[in-house]
């Protein structure tokens, strides 16, 4: 009895002990998740949702007196939040009575009320303000409708559990209501952003406007004229030839006097923070039809515009084509949209001459030649409007029969360059911003499947086949380039009548083919930032060394075909997630040193070298996978050299047949010296008995490649890079 008791006890005691740790060690959160509070003549334990309360980034309530949620509505302090936080006026006429204001808005509230005035009319409101006394802090305070409030002073709301969030909108009027736009954009023309004093970009419904004035007359700068009178606004821009008429409130407009539809009407639109009243455009129709580019950034709150044609100047008085002088009748820039870049073209009268022109770039300048009896039958020299990537394009005449076209950037730009027939055409690209790095528009009838590459790292190139012969398709779609690191872009037809693209690159680069609608596209960087896996494949000797030999046969020629001849097809996709990089593509001789080395060069995650074993007696027969002790710390996912070995040896023993030497240590040196996991392979023996049949075999080489191949994929799948 006395045994049973004292085990209650103790039962009972850890129970205690238990419950007190667990209200000691109870997260905040929870312990607050019940509040005590005063409301309507009762004290009750508040357990649902409370609010704190942010104004863009700044905390305006906090966990002193937080919102409650009553009858499904968020309710703050009205003092904390919209007083102190959003700065709104608050005069009190009674002790129940409450008038708010702010934006030209004037709301009017009485304390358990479900009617409000705003602007003196009648609104019904969900929950009636209230006070609420928070009885633990001894302070009393008057709860209100946020959202409602909010939508009538033009904040944005939004709740999340346990957050309130108000941003900034814009109460606006027109046609006798007033709606809020919950955008506050900017403006951004010819990659310029500008500032908009008089009305930000605002959005109505789904449509997105634009200060008519402040945007098209002080910023663009083309003809504008807006008649009071007739409520008619006129935009001329002389570059496109186009002119617009729109009328207030009206769905349709007038283009070069031919009838159009608008997304929605023009509208004079009244500020209620400051009272102003400003002539707003739907943005998107009104660019399309003065020749603009639009484009909206939602993330942003961006409207971006762009010049479609810069200039377009043509020769009223050109001599006729007297066959020995070149007489350029036409000069045009516009923007490419397509291809992101500002494109020139000139009208030459001689097709041979206008052939010799000759491009060149030196630091910001790009220098156009035409050489021999060449005459520039323009006004026009030079023009500075662009965007800001250009300065300036200017025409030289050096009195020689020459003529110069100097295009100045504001820093060094990358150019695309053709001529097709009598037109000279010049692609200027902005600065490299972005991961591709060449765009080809695509021929039709070609997709993916009609791409191949090599890489000619060893020089710091690599070349892009395209089935088939696009010479003139390339001319008159010149390729892009966008990336600093790519010096040269070259094309010409290969001996099997495909096209051949060589790009010469500033230092060894990584890179991929990607199929795009339009195009393809060549991303184009450091091999780690390109590719998830890489690898260096090392065959053994070369050139002047012919390591061991057998019968005739030497073994560098057998680690060359096998890890070499008979891999480099696995790896040769045009978008690979394995990249290998061979420390031999050729029967030449590399030093040990530099064979090690070259896997930092690469940035490489593994090494692995291939030889062939020799002996004097001809019973010594199988495979053996060699890792040095030196080089054997844990990397990526913890893979060591001598796992990999270990992983080597077994599927080369299994799946070739070959007897197991087991995995060894040793100093050779491109693995003792080595930046990366790195083994070095013994395939078999050349003197060997048995191995000497198979090692000659080509059967066994194929399998051998295949199973090599197979390994490696196995070990980053077991301990992936990361990447």
């Amino acid at each position: 009895m006395s045994t049973s008791g004292n085990s209650i006890g103790k039962r009972l005691m850890i129970g205690v002990l238990l419950l007190i740790g667990l209200v000691l060690f109870m997260p905040a959160d929870s312990r607050a998740a019940s509040m005590k509070i005063r409301m309507n003549g009762k004290t009750t334990n508040y357990k649902r949702t409370q609010s704190t309360v942010k104004y863009g980034t700044k905390k305006v309530l906090n966990k002193k007196y937080k919102g409650l949620t009553i009858k499904g509505t968020r309710m703050v302090p009205y003092d904390d939040v919209f007083k102190k936080g959003l700065k709104v006026k608050v005069k009190k006429s009674s002790s129940k009575k409450f008038t708010m204001t702010k934006n030209g808005m004037k709301v009017t509230m009485t304390l358990g009320s479900k009617t409000a005035y705003v602007n003196g009319k009648k609104r019904k409101l969900s929950t009636a303000p209230v006070k609420v006394k928070y009885v633990k802090k001894k302070k009393t305070k008057i709860l209100v409708p946020t959202k409602f409030l909010c939508d009538q002073f033009g904040f944005n709301y939004k709740a999340s559990s346990s957050t309130i969030t108000i941003t900034d909108g814009l109460l606006l009027e027109y046609n006798n209501t007033i709606k809020k736009s919950p955008v506050i954009g900017k403006l951004s023309y010819n990659g310029k952003e500008n500032s908009l004093s008089s009305m930000p970009v605002i959005k109505l419904g789904s449509t997105v406007y634009l200060p008519a004035e402040e945007t098209f007359q002080k910023i663009v700068g083309i003809e504008y004229a807006y008649d009071a009178g007739s409520e008619t606004l006129t935009l001329k821009n002389e570059a496109t030839q186009a002119t617009l008429i729109l009328k207030l409130n009206e769905g349709t407009c007038q283009v070069n006097g031919v009838q159009k539809t608008l997304s929605t009407p023009m509208y004079m639109i009244k500020r209620k923070d400051n009272n102003k009243k400003v002539l707003c455009v739907p943005a998107k129709t009104v660019c399309k039809y003065l020749g603009y580019s639009y484009q909206w950034d939602k993330t942003k709150s961006l409207v971006s515009i762009h010049d479609l044609i810069y200039f377009d100047w043509k020769a009223e008085n050109a001599p006729a084509p007297d066959g020995v002088t070149n007489y350029i009748t036409q000069a045009k820039a516009v923007y490419n949209q397509d291809m992101n870049c500002i494109s020139f073209t000139f009208q030459g009268s001689d097709a041979a001459i206008m052939s010799q022109a000759a491009a060149v770039r030196d630091e910001r300048v790009v220098t156009v030649t035409i050489p021999a009896a060449s005459k520039y039958c323009l006004d026009k020299f030079s023009f500075s409007k662009f965007v800001n990537t250009l300065e300036k394009f200017e025409v030289i005449e050096d009195g020689s029969g020459n003529i110069v076209f100097q295009i100045t950037g504001f820093s060094p730009t990358d150019f695309a360059f053709s001529v097709q027939d009598s037109t000279l055409t010049v692609n200027i690209m902005s600065q490299f911003t972005g991961k591709d790095a060449l765009k080809i528009m695509k021929p039709e009838g070609l997709t993916i499947t009609d791409v191949t590459n090599e890489d000619l790292y060893q020089s710091n190139k690599f070349k892009l086949y395209l089935r088939g012969n696009h010479i003139e398709f390339l001319n008159a779609n010149p390729i892009v380039v966008s990336s600093d690191v790519i010096s040269d872009v070259s094309y010409g037809l290969g001996a099997d009548g495909n096209t051949v693209i060589t790009i010469t690159t500033t230092k060894l680069q990584g890179y991929k083919i990607y199929n795009k609608p339009d195009s393809f596209v060549v991303t184009v960087g450091n091999p780690r930032d390109i590719y998830k896996n890489i690898v260096v494949l090392d065959a053994g000797h070369g050139g002047y060394d012919n390591g061991a030999s057998h019968k005739g046969t030497k073994e560098k020629d057998l680690n060359f075909k096998i890890i070499y001849t008979l891999m480099k097809d696995y790896f040769s996709s045009n978008a690979p997630d394995t990249k290998v990089y061979w420390t031999r593509t050729s029967d030449v001789f590399i030093t040990l040193a530099n064979r090690a080395a070259f896997a930092s060069k690469v940035g490489a995650d593994l090494f692995i070298s291939l030889h062939m074993n020799s002996a004097s007696n001809s019973s010594a027969n199988g495979t053996e996978v060699y890792y040095s002790p030196s080089n054997n710390g844990a990397r990526f996912s913890g893979i060591t050299s001598k796992s990999m070995a270990t992983m080597f040896k077994d599927n080369l023993v299994s799946n070739l047949g070959m007897k197991s030497r087991g995995v060894k240590s040793a100093g050779f040196y491109v693995i003792k010296r080595n930046t990366v996991p790195a083994v070095l392979i013994e395939l078999g023996f050349l003197s060997g008995s048995s191995d000497y049949g198979k090692l000659t075999n080509p059967s066994f080489q194929a399998n051998s490649a295949q199973v090599i191949f197979d390994t490696i994929n196995e070990i980053f799948n077991t301990y992936p890079t990361g990447r």
